[in-house]
């Protein structure tokens, strides 16, 4: 190898998949498509190889945008096996939100599913390179034509290029404010993660790969993570190209009987309370994950899945690279988990930056460990999160129990601020789900002159029901103190407006309420 060179997760794939060539890595539930290990492998060299005749270095970066079909992955692993920093584009970003990440990130090459991203590419004046998931004189096959050399891919090697000069993935942040980061990790924290779980689990020789449940979309971490940890933990992606509706998923659970899933509140929900009366029996893992979990979700959740599985709310944020606390089944409902030594982590009140030892007083979380290196080509902002002893101030108010449990409260920049008074939207959120009639809810706020900010529920009427705001505004005065009533009143919606991930788009979701009838 190069001088200042290691492995990394390129050498990982390449050398795993190769022992393993029969198994089934990937199966599309929408069309009833799978591909083996072995053609997954050679496809991958094979684009890596026409990268390379492109003109792709190491450190090059490779945008990446589409469904989960069986051709979304392919640029992922190539890029791995050149060293060329992978960023996702959000299925739901728009033209000007394109252009925004393409400006930050300057990507080489761009797989997209459709050629708009050419207009972006151009208006930005790029040299990037759009090749397309679909068919046309951008397609991804006519690609592999113009670049295909010839030469014999057993002779192929992943790059080898300095780890700590290069990244490894640049993966967005911020959808739910609407503020665009993208934090920049690097190979060895990542190769150290998947070689340390790697060690934990019994992999079998096998030519099976066991099913487990691949919803993300590609930009969110879990995308980024589970495309290349299946393929290495001998599990078989179940992925869709189709919408993940409740329906669609229940069907690809009841076929498939994947063992591992992890899913988000707003999905976890419709499965739980959807008429097929979903099956979690064939699972031995379900992380449900993104910001606070209804205490009844995992409650039933538990109870629908078999004994001694487990079925936990997880903590953890991108920049962090996930999961901070410890899982615990059998812990608390409500509880994310406890400390572990992974991750060093202390509360600290907002205000003072003093430590809260005290048990249930909210302060931010501040974490140490392994992590993002910084937001991409912004080091204002990287320079607003970081302590100069190396402290990640996670911008979430979280308290601890007696017992060590954490708890998340709500994100810091999310409180609204009556008077002197700090208010958690997500207090007001679980209050107002008690109402029959509320299908779904979000507690946002307006600005006023006076006080501050008054707070807003945003609600999702249960079909059948005419709940109304006076029903709504007396729900909260009645359960909560005085601070916190409906003061900017109540917007009946037709739905929620969510991120790609099925979090709430906050954002958005307060340029609605300024302009919005409120009752």
């Amino acid at each position: 190898m190069a001088e200042n060179c290691d492995r990394h997760l390129g050498h990982l794939f390449f050398e795993h998949m190769k022992k393993r060539p029969q198994a089934i890595c990937q199966i599309d539930a929408a069309t009833g498509k799978y591909e083996s290990n072995a053609s997954v492998l050679y496809r991958s060299i094979r684009l890596a190889q026409c990268l390379r005749q492109f003109g792709a270095k190491p450190g090059d970066v490779l945008a990446l945008h589409g469904k989960n079909h069986l051709d979304l992955h392919i640029p992922y692993y190539a890029a791995l096996l050149n060293g060329m920093p992978i960023v996702g584009v959000d299925p739901m970003f728009k033209f000007e939100e394109i252009k925004k990440l393409f400006k930050l990130t300057t990507p080489k090459v761009a797989f997209c599913q459709c050629e708009h991203f050419i207009d972006a590419v151009t208006e930005l004046g790029l040299d990037t390179k759009v090749v397309t998931f679909s068919e046309g004189k951008h397609s991804m096959q006519n690609f592999i034509k113009e670049y295909d050399d010839g030469d014999d891919l057993e002779e192929f090697r992943p790059a080898e290029f300095d780890l700590d000069k290069i990244y490894l993935w640049l993966i967005s942040t911020g959808g739910t404010s609407g503020v665009l980061k993208v934090a920049a990790f690097k190979h060895k924290p990542w190769m150290l993660r998947l070689q340390q779980q790697r060690k934990l689990v019994q992999l079998t020789e096998s030519s099976k790969n066991t099913p487990a449940l691949h919803l993300s979309p590609v930009q969110w971490i879990g995308g980024f993570y589970n495309a290349i940890a299946m393929p290495l933990f001998n599990l078989c992606k179940i992925q869709t190209s189709l919408p993940p509706t409740a329906d669609h998923v229940i069907d690809i659970i009841k076929e498939f009987r994947p063992i591992n899933a992890l899913v988000g509140p707003s999905l976890l929900e419709s499965l739980l309370k959807h008429e097929k009366n979903c099956d979690f029996t064939s699972f031995d893992l379900v992380m449900v994950a993104g910001g606070k979990v209804h205490k009844e979700l995992i409650h039933e959740l538990r109870n629908r899945m078999r004994p001694n599985t487990i079925a936990a709310e997880m903590y953890g944020q991108t920049e962090t690279m996930g999961q901070v606390f410890s899982l615990e089944p059998d812990g608390p409902i409500g509880s994310c988990g406890k400390a572990t030594d992974v991750h060093q982590v202390m509360l600290m009140d907002p205000d003072t930056e003093i430590e809260i030892k005290k048990p249930n007083v909210s302060g931010e979380l501040w974490v140490k460990g392994p992590m993002f290196t910084e937001y991409y080509n912004n080091p204002q902002e990287t320079a607003a999160v970081f302590t100069e002893d190396g402290w990640f101030k996670t911008g979430d108010l979280l308290y601890k129990d007696k017992d060590g449990y954490f708890y998340f409260v709500e994100r810091l920049g999310m409180l609204i601020k009556y008077r002197n008074y700090h208010i958690a939207p997500l207090e007001i959120v679980e209050v107002i789900r008690q109402h029959p009639g509320v299908l779904d809810v979000s507690v946002t706020s307006i600005a006023n002159v006076f006080d501050g900010e008054h707070p807003v529920a945003c609600v999702v009427r249960r079909p059948g029901f005419n709940v109304t705001a006076h029903e709504i505004k007396e729900l909260v005065a009645n359960k909560l103190s005085y601070s916190k009533r409906l003061r900017g009143g109540v917007i009946f919606m037709e739905s929620i407006p969510r991120t790609s991930t099925g979090k709430v788009a906050r954002a958005k979701l307060k340029r609605i309420a300024a302009i919005a009838y409120r009752e």
